[in-house]
């Protein structure tokens, strides 16, 4: 299984831009392989972190903020990926700041709707743009 998972990161990585990397995570390792490993890794947590938050903020939020949040997640699928994949690769430091940004903000939505001061327009706006 871990071969598998090796072998399909090599493969959704191999051509990703390195020359600017998540936050230095990967300054240490010295070799191509290993360097995609870590990216791999990075980019894998930050969309399971993400996937993390939506949900949690989904769980706390109303109907019709939902919706918007659902709508609005969409859009932002469409803008990450317009702005990390470039000719069938993905920017994985791209694709790793994009999701943190993101994510942070839906982490931050979901504490003001568990304080009680959830604001519906918050939840559903375009915070990229």
């Amino acid at each position: 299984m871990k071969t598998i998972f090796c072998a399909a990161a090599l493969g959704l990585l191999g051509l990703a831009s390195f020359a600017a990397n998540a936050q230095g995570e990967c300054d240490k390792y010295r070799t191509s392989y290993d360097k995609t490993y870590c990216f791999a890794k990075l980019f894998l947590e930050s969309d399971k972190e993400l996937n993390t938050a939506y949900k949690d903020l989904r769980a706390v939020a109303k109907e019709a903020a939902n919706q918007k949040l659902k709508a609005t997640q969409l859009d932002w699928i469409k803008y990450r990926d317009a702005t990390c994949e470039s000719s069938g690769s993905i920017n994985v430091d791209c694709n790793y700041r994009v999701n943190r940004e993101r994510t942070e903000y839906l982490r931050d939505r979901a504490r003001e709707c568990k304080a009680g001061t959830c604001r519906d327009e918050m939840i559903g706006k375009k915070s990229w743009n």
